[in-house]
């Protein structure tokens, strides 16, 4: 998979924008504000259709406008080319590919697939459980896509059994309720342990073959409440879980209140990880992502934003070598000109300057 061409309008601070990005590898050089993180921006959205910068469509609008348009030619994993255009207007959006309307998350999926990196990634590492549920649930997502409807679901027992813990309910409303919602934890619980062990495994093969021994890495689920083979099982051993529910209000067990441990050199990364130990952390749970999707959905785009620019010579030539290896298109952006970055890609990728 690899872009051809991108086409903006009215989006964020771009009137009108058409950027050439025919290459293997692109790098997006300019200075802050000049709207390059933007194009990546709108990438992901095309992809994804919400920005990773904001939830609201309409912040991405460009100034005195109420529309934005975005469109972008590319050639496909079986190298056909294919159009995808995603507009926005009187707060409504459409989404066509190849002119016809798109029906749903997995069409596009299927056909536009990519991998986004930036400084907010971190949070994967140091922020909180609710960042690193989001990404499990979005990696599910590519291979995946009915957990979306699933997570729908869940959400809207949580609620109807969160407002039934507001007031004075019977055992028999309060079992079918705790009943619905274990059953859902269970099946999103599943998948998360096992995408989880995916990328596990690949980040692991990853230390092994780019760091050596250098590195450890270990991924450990951990629900909120500890989930047994029945609800009759788990009820016995939380014996007090209906009296702390009433008193809280809410409900304190299920797949929204579970996190995730992130071991490297066998500690809790989030407590004793540097900032470039969190950095390569970051950058091995993207690449290991790209690898697991590559090879059940076919090849997709790495969109790395300002993220490299900050590793020191001997360390960015590995990544970018580890990079490479991945085979798939790679559009980078730097701040600095004549950096690091672009002395280790040049010969090897078109540079743009914004």
């Amino acid at each position: 998979m690899q872009l051809i061409k991108l086409k903006l309008q009215n989006f964020r601070c771009f009137k009108q924008k058409e950027l050439v990005l025919d290459a293997p590898v692109i790098l997006i050089e300019g200075d802050n504000g000049s709207g390059k993180t933007s194009v990546l921006e709108a990438l992901h959205y095309i992809c994804y259709l919400r920005s990773f910068r904001t939830h609201l469509p309409r912040e991405l609008v460009n100034f005195d406008t109420d529309n934005f348009f975005i469109q972008a030619e590319f050639y496909e994993s079986d190298e056909s080319k294919s159009e995808l255009a995603v507009g926005f207007h009187d707060k409504k959006r459409s989404v066509k590919l190849n002119k016809s309307a798109v029906g749903s998350y997995k069409e596009l999926i299927d056909h536009f697939r990519v991998i986004t990196l930036s400084e907010d990634d971190l949070d994967l590492i140091k922020g909180s459980p609710e960042g690193r549920r989001s990404y499990i649930d979005q990696f599910i997502f590519l291979h995946e896509p009915e957990i979306l409807s699933k997570l729908r679901v869940y959400r809207n027992i949580l609620n109807n059994r969160n407002a039934l813990l507001q007031k004075k309910s019977s055992q028999d409303m309060y079992r079918l309720w705790t009943e619905q919602l274990w059953d859902k934890t269970v099946d999103i619980q599943r998948m998360r342990v096992e995408h989880l062990a995916m990328l596990e495994q690949e980040m692991a093969g990853l230390c092994e073959e780019f760091f050596g021994s250098e590195y450890s890495i270990a991924l450990q689920y951990y629900p909120k409440k500890k989930i047994h083979a029945s609800l009759d099982s788990f009820l016995g051993e939380y014996t007090d879980l209906y009296d702390d529910e009433h008193r809280m209000y809410r409900s304190l067990f299920g797949a929204h209140l579970d996190d995730f441990v992130i071991l490297f050199q066998h500690k809790k990364s989030k407590a004793y990880a540097s900032r470039g130990q969190q950095k390569l952390l970051a950058l091995l749970f993207k690449i290991a992502q790209i690898k697991i999707l590559k090879k059940t959905k076919g090849s997709c785009i790495f969109l790395l934003d300002d993220f490299m620019t900050d590793f020191d010579s001997k360390r960015l030539e590995v990544f970018i070598k580890l990079l490479q290896s991945l085979d798939c298109q790679l559009i980078f952006t730097s701040p600095v000109h004549n950096s690091n970055l672009s002395h280790f890609l040049r010969g090897s990728c078109r540079i743009i300057s914004m």
